[in-house]
């Protein structure tokens, strides 16, 4: 019987929340205040737990935060319940890493509803998790650096990693390295329950799949990811032979790894460009994107990267910019991929959290990505038929199938 721990420092809301979810199989255990609400966490090891945010001692952020800081709490869902119904509390309430959010006094049956969606998704998740441990070929990694903020990086990461996982039907990780303002959870609409920053004390001798799992969190795509640290504090505590050990672990047990890179040549940048099977650089078509665009690439020339690693994307961020041929001259290299001009799209995208490959598939982007990224697949992939084709794949082959039609 699933068991749930209410932390509250008013027993009547624990009585009303027993009564609201009365009949539904759960059992409870209840708690006064945040200290008593960890202990027993730890010692009972609860399936979903319920705090409070305004207590005597801690409140149920500070509860919240140090539960997500052990691996066994990683995936525990956890509801706020506050009195406050104001948007500070309820970004303060995902920041902290919870998963949902409800006021007081609250609809019993809204309640139900959200402890129930809770458990079916951390059932989903548990079942997906436990079935990319599964031993994969080594992953094709795939990082996405530019030198300049705004040219849509992350959202090409973003997009990219689901691409992967919604084509093949197979696993892909998606790395959130930008330590120092990564996006990758607030592009996925995603709690910051665990990053990087809980694996820090590891090096790279002690650092193994385990560990990397307890930080691993999942979209509903099915694209898993690793967040960057909530806080700026932070960003510098991943070294980068932790990250080599990181890759090393990874490419065993996913198919495709995208890394959303830092805006420079840091430590983490340089391994994970060295241990790139394929490096994506994103440019605006504006003067300041392509001098730091051929600053990269004069910079992956010097390191010795074959040319054919190095492929430019073109992001038509302005309606009215330097045109593709001005922009191949200006780098001596040719553009793999041309994103057109559509700023709502990717705005609507960033804003609400939804990348736009998974809820709006049909759109000229979304094909266009498509399509790229069967093109960067990992020529095994490409080269049969999929025994159950993905709708994805359908609609890739599709389109091939239309480019070969005389008409």
């Amino acid at each position: 019987m699933p068991h749930i721990l209410v932390i509250d420092d008013e027993k009547l809301y624990y009585k009303m929340i027993v009564r609201a979810l009365n009949g539904l199989g759960y059992e409870f255990s209840f708690a006064e205040n945040g200290e008593k609400g960890l202990e027993l966490a730890r010692s009972s090891r609860p399936d979903l737990i319920i705090t409070d945010v305004l207590m005597p001692k801690m409140n149920g952020f500070e509860v919240t935060k140090l539960l997500r800081r052990e691996p066994r709490f990683a995936l525990t869902p956890i509801l706020v319940l506050t009195a406050q119904a104001d948007l500070q509390d309820k970004l303060k309430s995902f920041e902290a890493g919870a998963d949902d959010f409800l006021t007081k006094p609250f609809e019993p049956v809204e309640l139900a509803a959200r402890i129930s969606a809770l458990y079916r998704k951390i059932e989903t998740i548990s079942l997906l998790k436990g079935a990319s441990l599964e031993k994969q070929d080594q992953a094709s990694l795939v990082a996405v650096h530019s030198l300049r903020g705004g040219t849509g990086s992350s959202s090409l990461a973003v997009n990219l990693a689901v691409c992967f996982a919604q084509i093949w039907s197979r696993s892909s990780m998606l790395l959130d390295l930008s330590m120092m303002a990564g996006q990758i959870a607030l592009m996925l609409n995603a709690a910051l329950k665990r990053t990087w920053a809980d694996v820090a004390s590891y090096n790279s001798k002690t650092l193994d799949v385990e560990i990397l799992q307890t930080v691993v969190a999942q979209h509903e795509s099915s694209v898993e990811f690793i967040a960057a640290p909530t806080f700026p504090t932070d960003a510098e505590i991943i070294t980068g032979d932790t990250l080599n050990k990181a890759f090393t672990i990874l490419g065993n047990y996913y198919d495709y790894i995208v890394a959303d890179l830092p805006h420079d040549f840091c430590a983490l940048s340089l391994t994970a460009l060295n241990n790139a099977d394929l490096i994506l650089v994103p440019i605006g078509s504006d003067m300041a994107s392509v001098r730091a665009a051929a600053a990269a690439i004069k910079t992956y020339e010097e390191l010795d990267y074959p040319a054919d690693k190095i492929k430019v994307i073109l992001s038509m961020a302005y309606e009215h910019g330097l045109s593709k041929d001005k922009i191949e001259a200006a780098l001596n290299k040719n553009i793999s991929m041309k994103i057109p001009y559509d700023p709502e799209l990717f705005l609507n995208a960033i804003n609400y959290g939804d990348p736009f490959v998974f809820s709006k598939p049909k759109n000229q982007v979304s094909s266009l990505l498509e399509d790229f990224t069967f093109y960067i697949s990992k020529p095994t992939h490409k080269k049969s038929k999929p025994r159950q084709p993905s709708e994805a794949w359908k609609r890739v082959y599709k389109r091939a199938q239309a480019r070969k039609s005389p008409g």
